[in-house]
């Protein structure tokens, strides 16, 4: 169908995700082949595929032109907007405008009944799916966000052929690298201890006291089914008459850790196994898979090689000497600092000139940038990576020590990875209280949970 062009406007919204310039080409091809596509307008006569061949033909003194009508709910305009323009020569700034659109669609969207729209987004990985539409690969979309994110001229750099995405990327990252460097050696932290620690002796499965997304990082060490003896009490995590009804209270109690972690925060779970009548219950893959049919993201599964493991008498199995450390977050857009390992004295060679004569006792200001053979690390947690000997533990007022206390070192990778100073670390099952010692030692919050003290 045909209308007049002084009933057609351009789509507010457009002008927010595409520029209207250098139409001067798009109008000499107007003259010389015609309008070869029907604009495509809404219920209102807005423009919603076609504002750039709109202008060009106002400038032309068009009349009249063909059209496509359809109709739109006002609420979906953004994503019908990106969806007509999927094919179109856009910017970088562009693509990043209706990837934004497209996030808040996607936020917008979930636990809605899905309608028959053109981006169906209903599964999957947000960014995976919003990057598929917009025909850009999800890696290259986490870099442009990372440059946005920093420093938000280099995108119009990039636009303009100056730098490369991955140059403008090595910059920042650069940058990044520097900034976090001078963060770890002020560790002194302005907060002090007190105003920095806080326990709740109470259940961590309702935990009233943090707001939604307010953590950065939880570490947490639940208590093992059908092994030790925390309390005679019923209704303890670890006490339950199957690994069933262990599996399942443990899926349940993280529901709350995963309201008050932050979208870029990290989970680590460490969790053993345990035999029942001479039959390993495969628990800690058991939970997990349950974690996920929740809504949390697997990264990694870390082998901690307990170098001392508890002795075995057993004569018909291996002695267990490995634990699991399972790395989850809420989304693939996590906060991660690829941490790297203590200095050894033959890694020395590797570092800077003016790091290679720094003393031991100078490792910790320097210690996450040290690369470890200039490899990332592993999944597999032996004494190269962290020591596993059980340092001092926070005692009970008691004076009783906890029965099962993890090291120290297990918690300071995840730390240094995941998390910036004075961010909030959280233990649900605080314990003996290693994962808040080894926080504020490093300038972190904390607050921990746990139904008793030691």
């Amino acid at each position: 169908m045909k209308m007049n062009i002084c009933d057609l406007s351009h789509h507010p919204e457009n002008q927010e995700i595409y520029s209207l310039s250098d139409i001067q080409d798009l109008m000499d091809s107007i003259q010389d082949v015609g309008l070869l596509q029907p604009l495509v307008v809404n219920q209102h006569n807005q423009v919603i595929s076609g504002n750039r061949r709109f202008l060009a033909i106002t400038k032309l003194d068009w009349k009249e032109v063909e059209v496509e009508q359809v109709h739109i709910p006002d609420d979906e305009v953004g994503k019908y907007l990106v969806h007509y323009n999927k094919f179109r020569k856009k910017t970088y700034r562009e693509i990043l405008n209706e990837y934004s659109v497209l996030t808040e669609h996607f936020k917008r969207d979930i636990g809605r009944p899905k309608k028959d729209v053109p981006q169906n987004i209903v599964s999957g990985s947000a960014r995976d799916m919003i990057s598929n539409e917009l025909n850009i690969s999800s890696s290259q979309i986490g870099k442009l966000l990372v440059i946005q994110k920093e420093d938000n001229n280099l995108i119009d750099l990039i636009d303009s052929g100056i730098l490369t995405v991955s140059q403008a990327y090595i910059q920042v990252s650069r940058l990044n690298k520097e900034r976090e460097s001078r963060l770890i050696e002020e560790q002194e932290s302005s907060i002090s201890p007190n105003d920095s620690f806080m326990f709740h002796q109470s259940c961590s499965s309702k935990m009233i006291e943090l707001d939604d997304s307010e953590v950065q990082l939880c570490f947490t060490s639940p208590p093992y089914w059908n092994k030790r003896k925390y309390s005679e009490e019923e209704g303890w995590i670890g006490n339950e008459k199957s690994s069933d009804q262990y599996v399942q209270n443990l899926i349940n109690h993280f529901q709350d850790t995963y309201r008050v972690l932050n979208d870029r925060g990290s989970f680590f779970l460490n969790i053993g196994d345990t035999f029942d009548d001479g039959n390993l219950q495969n628990i800690p893959h058991r939970v997990v898979i349950g974690l996920q049919e929740k809504g949390w993201v697997l990264r990694n599964t870390i082998i901690w090689n307990k170098t001392n493991p508890k002795p075995s008498s057993s004569k018909t199995n291996l002695t267990p000497s490995y634990e699991f450390i399972f790395h989850l977050v809420k989304s693939k857009d996590y906060f991660y600092r690829q941490v790297l390992t203590e200095m050894k004295d033959k890694s020395k060679s590797s570092l800077p000139p003016r790091h290679r004569n720094m003393s031991q006792n100078n490792v910790s200001k320097i210690f996450p940038y040290i690369p470890r053979n200039g490899k990332n690390i592993g999944d597999y947690w032996d004494e190269g990576i962290v020591q596993t000997a059980v340092a001092n533990q926070f005692k009970s007022t008691t004076k009783t020590e906890h029965p099962a206390p993890f090291p120290e070192q297990i918690v300071i990778l995840p730390l240094l990875q995941t998390t910036n100073p004075n961010d909030l670390v959280l233990d649900t099952f605080h314990g003996s209280g290693t994962t808040g010692k080894v926080s504020t030692q490093y300038g972190r919050r904390y607050v921990g949970y746990d139904l008793k003290t030691y």
